[in-house]
């Protein structure tokens, strides 16, 4: 999530064996469709459930500045107003002083749980208005080969309808065409627009093998795999452990200009699962 983005349409690269007219294309083994979750078992979940805050078993607060990455307008705070458990579901929650000042949250949890492999999935309701960037997205536990995108990056989702007419995508991270100089290489699985995203819960999952990540929305695939191509870290650094972030950023290179009548967003979370 949290450098600029581009919509790119990802390339297997083919090729042509002339002597027997021909061709042949990298296919992993894990290569199918279908439901996600089947044969895995729920491994963790945060259903919020109880309590009033975010359980400190599973999450760590951030604390940024404003501006810290992305050119994002909000302050990243750890209280209880930016980030709450009520009713069976999180909230994060930007809201706007009367400075104009933006506050929000961004929860994690690198130190506590991370995964390697698996399907991951959250069932989230969005937030209102031009100018709200949430997202739900994981990052590597360990910078084993380098700094970002070096070492990756898995999108699950990512929503910014003041820029990207009110679709939700997914989009994974890497240095495959830039590893020397370490900028950002990324891929597209995929996007889908939902009416009723900010009235209605969806779920958000990214299927996460050795071979390819996929991600589903609603239980169907977007449609786009991103394979490894078995040529190392530089194209797949998806092999160690990532864990998950949580967070509702506002404005910024992706999340556009702020609506001025807009004094507050809320980000809501019913529950965030793993299988493996």
């Amino acid at each position: 999530m949290k450098q600029q983005h581009k919509v790119i349409i990802p390339v297997l690269l083919l090729c042509a064996a002339a002597a027997m007219a021909t061709s042949c294309i990298f296919v992993p083994e894990e290569d199918a469709s279908g439901d996600p979750k089947e044969g895995l078992s729920l491994v963790w979940s945060d259903e919020f459930e109880s309590g009033t805050t975010p359980s400190t078993d599973n999450w760590i607060k951030e604390v940024w500045e404003k501006g810290k990455v992305n050119n994002e307008q909000q302050a990243y705070v750890d209280n209880d107003d930016t980030a709450y458990v009520s009713d069976g579901t999180l909230k994060i929650k930007a809201m706007k002083d009367s400075s104009g000042n933006w506050t929000s949250a961004r929860i994690k949890t690198a130190g506590l749980h991370s995964w390697r492999y698996g399907y991951m999935e959250a069932r989230i309701k969005q937030p209102s208005g031009n100018g709200v960037w949430p997202a739900f997205w994981m990052m590597p536990e360990d910078s084993s080969y380098g700094t970002w995108p070096r070492s990756g990056e898995l999108d699950i989702m990512e929503y910014s309808p003041g820029k990207t007419d009110d679709s939700t995508y997914a989009t994974v991270h890497h240095s495959k065409s830039s590893a020397s100089a370490g900028t950002d290489s990324y891929s597209s699985l995929g996007s889908k627009s939902f009416s009723d995203a900010t009235s209605t819960f969806h779920t958000y999952g990214l299927k996460w093998t050795s071979s390819y990540v996929e991600a589903f929305y609603d239980g169907s695939s977007l449609g786009t795999k991103y394979y490894n191509d078995g040529s190392g870290w530089v194209n797949w650094p998806y092999d160690k452990n990532f864990y998950i972030i949580l967070n509702l950023a506002m404005g910024g290179n992706l999340g556009g200009t702020i609506d001025s009548s807009l004094t507050e967003a809320e980000y809501e979370i019913d529950y965030v699962r793993v299988y493996q």
